[in-house]
């Protein structure tokens, strides 16, 4: 079977107060709007016209005119949603020569990144790719894995967050921080989160943890 190697170096970015410009105003710059909102980038939507939905989004700024040279200047990255190539080819130039990361929706040649499929939980992301091969198929796996992950993983997620400052402020140096942190992943914490059986979570944290610990407000009351 023939293997396109795949060249992507995945990454979490921290956005929070980056200017993000999306190129164009339709569905999909709006599908990729919301993202970036949420992940607290400051997006500047670039296009002669946009939709009611993009509208009706607070947070934005909103450019009405056509793409021009010089508007990715102070921009981190930048989406191009258009269906025009000359516009789509221009955008993926200037990003290159800026040095900022593009993506030009469905055409992966243009790009310098991907998007990929996310399954979110709670604290948890799980970033799907393909490399740019078949994006059907990151959807289809997005869904597959998202069955497989319950809730309670995100629960697990919040306690171990909350006990990292804990484990870490005890005697001992990395191997043993480690060591506490992988016996808990590998307990039945987790079932017992699932069975919302408390009690059961307690014991299992302070057998690890040491009986001094107090667990006000680790382990959640409802899951």
């Amino acid at each position: 079977m023939e293997y396109r190697e795949n060249f992507y170096y995945p990454l979490f970015v921290d956005l929070r107060g980056s200017v993000i410009v999306v190129v164009g105003g339709g569905l999909v710059a709006c599908r990729k709007i919301d993202p970036l909102l949420a992940a607290g980038a400051q997006v500047r939507v670039i296009a002669p016209d946009v939709n009611e939905e993009i509208e009706t989004l607070t947070g934005i700024e909103i450019v009405r005119r056509d793409y021009t040279q010089g508007d990715l200047e102070g921009a981190m990255l930048v989406i191009a949603a258009t269906d025009d190539m000359a516009t789509n080819a221009l955008v993926s130039s200037d990003a290159r020569s800026l040095g900022i990361f593009c993506n030009v929706v469905d055409i992966p040649q243009l790009c310098s990144f991907i998007v990929p499929s996310v399954v979110e939980k709670g604290p948890i992301k799980i970033a799907i790719s393909t490399g740019g091969v078949s994006p059907a198929l990151s959807r289809k796996m997005r869904m597959v894995i998202g069955s497989l992950i319950g809730d309670e993983y995100a629960t697990l997620a919040l306690i171990m967050g909350k006990i990292r400052p804990l484990v870490l402020a005890q005697e001992g140096g990395h191997e043993d921080h480690k060591r506490v942190f992988d016996v808990l992943v590998n307990s039945e914490l987790i079932d017992a989160i699932r069975a919302q059986d408390r009690e059961l979570a307690e014991h299992i944290l302070l057998e690890a943890l040491g009986e001094h610990i107090d667990l006000e407000g680790i382990v959640p009351w409802q899951y």
